[in-house]
């Protein structure tokens, strides 16, 4: 049988706005249209990823006037590939692919709206390409100066018929990340403050309510914003890490020690310039969300290694222009049983770090969870308990006495700020938050936070020692624990988010991805 040509079907109705309920000549023609606008976007991403063959040959566009074999089968390409492409993925599209045409993200954006059952990840989808398209069709004049609904509203009038610049109350809470915004200089002041992932709660509590324009007008002015104060944050991190090495080299120093990201304990200037010359967002093919955050916090420890060695090189010069002091007479010293016994810090110890809780937390939905499912299949009940594998709870005892110790020691500044601790010569970074878990806080929230330092500190550990000895056997082991160990924080995060704890969560949130990141590089040295 041969198959007529689909505009044969259409007729002379083709470009008619009739008969859009059904499958008329009008709608066809809608239909088609916005495929072939679309379909280079598509094509980029299944090249790209590797989603699926073409149905055209690269670089050519669907026919004009298609059969309808072909109308049906280049329809179900289309969403076969929107079934499988994420936001991050579109997100990593060549600039002049995504940027190319308006008609073809304004057709991309239409297709994702058009959706009867969205879910999460549809709606990240929506959420990246509507504030893309700002960022495409908005005048010069606004990426600079002041930006307001009504603006946002003007310019997704074409994506968007009923944008609406009215304010939502509910939308209130964006308005006070982007005040926060403004007393932010490094990145290390956005992650501090938990900004990005306060943002990103408020998304996941939107449910349906996320897709009113107005709330879409509200996010989109939200995203641009928080884009162009992260980037500037980012020049700022890293003009500061060059500025720090050319401080370093104008006093004659050319090896710093940076292991705290990730490099030697003498790692050369030359070397240190090459990679602030070279560094670069990790967008690639394995894109990761802790991929990014690991990326992100090297560059904020690189910095704070190099300003440290910039601030003791000030301060030995200013030791060494200083007049010497008198000498003192030598006191004898009093005999052992005068000396008298220092006084406990006031700050009580933490409670010991539990391998698997007795109690985790409940899923999303449904019922209780078994309370082995952080723990391997064998484990025995929690009065009975024997460590799962070498890692167990008497090194991870030892090792969260020794992060409190050494927070007790020297507590950090007022404010919120980093910590940096060492465990067998391996520094690990702690956040405010962390912080206060060791030395101030209690409850459960503190606990998990302690479990997710502690993880996070005996994987550095392994992999440092597998950097230096080769050993194995102790990486392998910290992985065990720290695969085991996201499993029950990602559920507290969830149960959080239930509770609307939002600042459990969100810290939570960053202590697991700062675990999950570590994993990811662990798993690196594995043979």
């Amino acid at each position: 049988m041969t198959i007529k040509p689909l505009a044969t079907l259409m007729g002379s109705s083709m470009g008619s706005q009739t008969d859009l309920a059904g499958d008329g000549p009008a709608d066809f023609t809608a239909q088609w249209s916005e495929a072939r606008f679309v379909y280079p976007l598509y094509a980029a991403l299944a090249e790209q990823f590797r989603f699926a063959e073409l149905p055209h040959p690269l670089g050519e566009l669907p026919p004009v006037r298609p059969a309808r074999e072909v109308f049906d089968r280049d329809l179900r390409w289309l969403d076969e590939i929107d079934e499988k492409v994420r936001a991050y993925q579109i997100r990593q599209l060549p600039s002049d692919v995504l940027n190319a045409s308006e008609r073809s993200l304004r057709a991309f954006i239409h297709r994702q709206l058009k959706k009867a059952n969205k879910t999460t990840i549809d709606r990240d989808k929506i959420d990246l390409l509507l504030t893309q398209y700002f960022a495409l069709c908005a005048p010069e004049a606004l990426y600079r100066g002041e930006i307001e609904l009504t603006d946002v509203a003007q310019v997704l009038q074409p994506v968007l018929v009923e944008a609406d610049a009215t304010p939502l109350e509910w939308c209130e809470p964006l308005e006070e990340i982007l005040a926060a915004l403004e007393n932010c200089h490094s990145l290390r002041d956005l992650m501090e403050h938990g900004l990005l992932e306060q943002g990103r709660l408020l998304k996941d509590s939107a449910g349906s309510m996320f897709y009113d324009p107005a709330a879409l007008v509200a996010f989109v002015r939200f995203n641009f914003l928080l884009r162009r104060a992260f980037i500037r944050m980012l020049h700022e991190d890293v003009s500061a890490v060059r500025h720090a090495i050319d401080a370093l080299e104008a006093n004659e120093v050319r090896a710093v020690d940076c292991r705290r990201a990730g490099f030697s304990a003498a790692e050369t200037t030359t070397q240190l310039r090459y990679y602030c010359e070279n560094w670069r967002q990790p967008f690639h093919k394995d894109y990761t969300e802790s991929s990014v955050t690991h990326a992100f916090e090297q560059l904020l420890a690189l910095r704070a290694d190099l300003e440290e060695a910039v601030g003791r090189g000030r301060n030995n010069l200013l030791s060494a222009s200083a007049p010497k002091p008198k000498e003192k007479p030598v006191i004898p010293a009093p005999p052992e049983s005068e000396i008298p016994v220092p006084p406990t810090p006031s700050t009580p110890r933490p409670a010991a770090v539990q391998v698997y809780p007795p109690t985790p937390p409940a899923p999303k939905t449904g019922g209780a969870r078994e309370t082995t499912e952080c723990a391997p299949k064998h484990a025995a009940a929690p009065e009975e308990q024997t460590p799962a594998a070498p890692t167990g709870a008497a090194e991870m005892e030892k090792c969260l006495e020794a992060i409190w110790e050494q927070l007790i020691a020297a507590p950090p500044s007022r404010g919120r700020s980093m910590s940096t601790i060492v465990l067998q010569d391996t520094k690990v970074l702690l956040s405010s938050w962390e912080v206060a878990a060791f030395v101030a806080e209690g409850g459960q929230d503190a606990e998990d936070l302690r479990r997710a330092v502690v993880a996070r500190a005996l994987l550095a550990v392994a992999a440092d020692r597998r950097k230096r000895s080769g050993e194995l056997n102790a990486l392998a082991s910290a992985l065990l624990l720290a695969r085991s160990e996201v499993s029950y924080f990602q559920g507290r995060v969830e149960q959080s988010k239930q509770a609307k704890n939002t600042e459990a969560a969100v810290n939570l949130g960053i202590s697991t991805k700062r675990l999950l990141s570590c994993v990811e590089e662990s798993e690196k040295l594995q043979p």
